[in-house]
């Protein structure tokens, strides 16, 4: 009997046994790159989920995309947003039950295992130039850069200026020690000497400053808003620790975007002229530029900031204008010559030019508040009190209202694109929370919990046991 041999039979399990290996090795990759496949999808949706939570009041009083991430809570952590992305993630998993039902098995059997967020982008980083950057692509094109662009100039005069300085009160100071030092000791005959008192007209004037009744005076009194906050509960005041802020610096913020959030600023706060209704504090802007704990003492000092404003202008230009420095330099000698001391006549002429700019400061304040226009540098039409009435403490002139010039809330501009950025964005963020307070459900609202952008490290086990992880980036910015 011919004996029969074996080598294919050797060769063909050798074969066979290398070829079973490399198809369950090519099977376990597909089936690896398939659970990827199907997490990185998982985690798209459930990114785009979470990022679906945006607050609502946020984005309908100031038009602002951020995850708050204590969801009403007082929660400082990521956890409820961790928690939200893995239950979203776990859905997007069982999404195809319904297959399973029909006796279609599903191969992966993908579950969630754990979410955690690496590292955001918060509001208030970059002393919240996060949330700069937010407000700016919901209004980029919506604001004319050459209106801006003009008031930044305008800005400039001021600072270049000085007219926010304290120049004219010194020199105020100055002319009066100046005038107080002039020895106006005469003989009197029998009893021996006598001072005789420098009747300044100046004085009556400038006795007025500093008083708290000023802003009775510009305002109606009686409709000034007298609500108050308890600053120790925001932002600036409770202290805050910022986010990771790691897609700052891609997207810094160039001079003429800060021209547009400043625009925005003005629309999105109310001020004295254009309160907004149902807000925490009806004076916001003034706020803002000031940072008090009430309405009325915001106004206070806006308006004692204008008036520093003014003078120096008024100040300026009556020094340019002749016929105005006439009056005051006939008056001043008559005042001098009649107490015989000729000496005196620049010293009173100064001090009348510095009340008379006073006294139409004031007044400029008082046709700002009631709606009207006033330049920032005059002429001789737009110049309203005589010299007459100023001096008379008289504050009634032509009105402003039909004139070309600022109005209340231009020279509220001014003032806020001389405030200092860090202040300015702390104090909106203030206003921020206290208006998103008053709602419904955002009583604990903290503007420091608000995200804009994060990264995640999500990962999921399968039903094998086997385990895949990926990183993803999601967040609202353009």
């Amino acid at each position: 009997m011919k004996e029969k041999k074996g080598e294919i039979t050797v060769f063909l399990a050798l074969t066979l046994t290398i070829l079973v290996s490399v198809l369950f090795t090519v099977i376990e990759a597909a089936r690896t790159n398939a659970a990827r496949f199907q997490l990185e999808c998982a985690a798209d949706m459930a990114l785009q989920s979470a990022l679906a939570e945006y607050s609502r009041e946020l984005l309908e009083q100031y038009e602002l995309f951020f995850i708050e991430t204590g969801y009403g809570a007082q929660e400082d952590s990521y956890r409820l947003l961790e928690e939200h992305i893995r239950a979203y993630l776990d859905e997007n998993f069982h999404a195809d039950a319904f297959l399973q039902t029909a006796g279609i098995r599903d191969l992966l059997s993908m579950s969630a295992e754990s979410v955690t967020i690496l590292e955001a982008c918060g509001a208030i980083d970059g002393d919240g130039e996060a949330l700069e950057r937010a407000a700016l692509d919901s209004i980029t094109g919506l604001y004319g850069l050459s209106d801006l662009e003009r008031l930044r100039d305008t800005s400039d005069e001021v600072e270049e200026n000085d007219l926010l300085g304290d120049g004219m009160e010194e020199r105020r100071r100055q002319n009066e020690k100046a005038i107080e030092a002039v020895d106006t000791t005469v003989e009197d005959g029998e009893n021996g000497e006598k001072k005789i008192p420098v009747l300044n007209p100046a004085d009556a004037v400038n006795s007025r400053r500093g008083s708290r009744g000023l802003l009775t005076l510009v305002t109606r009194k009686n409709g000034l808003s007298e609500k108050e906050v308890s600053l120790a509960e925001y932002l600036s005041h409770r202290g805050y620790t910022e986010k990771d802020g790691f897609l700052l610096g891609e997207h810094a913020v160039t001079g003429a975007e800060d021209l547009l959030f400043q625009s925005y600023l003005m629309e999105k706060c109310g001020c004295y002229t254009e309160q907004k209704e149902n807000s925490a504090l009806s004076y916001e802007m003034e706020y803002i530029l000031t940072g008090n704990g009430s309405d009325e003492e915001n106004l206070r000092s806006v308006t004692r900031r204008l008036l520093v404003l003014r003078e120096s202008a008024n100040f300026l230009y009556l020094l340019s204008d002749r016929a105005k420095q006439g009056e005051a330099e006939a008056l001043a000698m008559t005042l001098s010559a009649v107490i015989l001391f000729p000496e005196l006549k620049d010293l009173i002429k100064l001090s009348i030019l510095i009340a008379w700019a006073f006294a139409e400061s004031v007044y400029d304040i008082k046709i700002l508040l009631e709606g009207g226009r006033i330049p920032l540098w005059k002429d001789r039409e737009s110049w309203q009190l005589s010299l007459e009435n100023a001096m008379k403490w008289k504050l009634e002139g032509g009105g402003a209202k039909d004139r070309e010039g600022l109005d209340y809330k231009a020279y509220l501009h001014i003032l806020l694109a001389l405030t200092e950025k860090k202040e300015r964005n702390l104090r909106f963020m203030d206003v921020v929370e206290m208006d998103i307070r008053r709602t419904p459900g955002n009583e604990n609202f903290c503007i420091d919990r608000c995200i804009m952008d994060f990264t995640a490290e999500l990962s999921a086990v399968g039903g094998a046991g086997n385990s895949c992880r990926i990183t993803r980036t999601a967040g609202y910015q353009k």
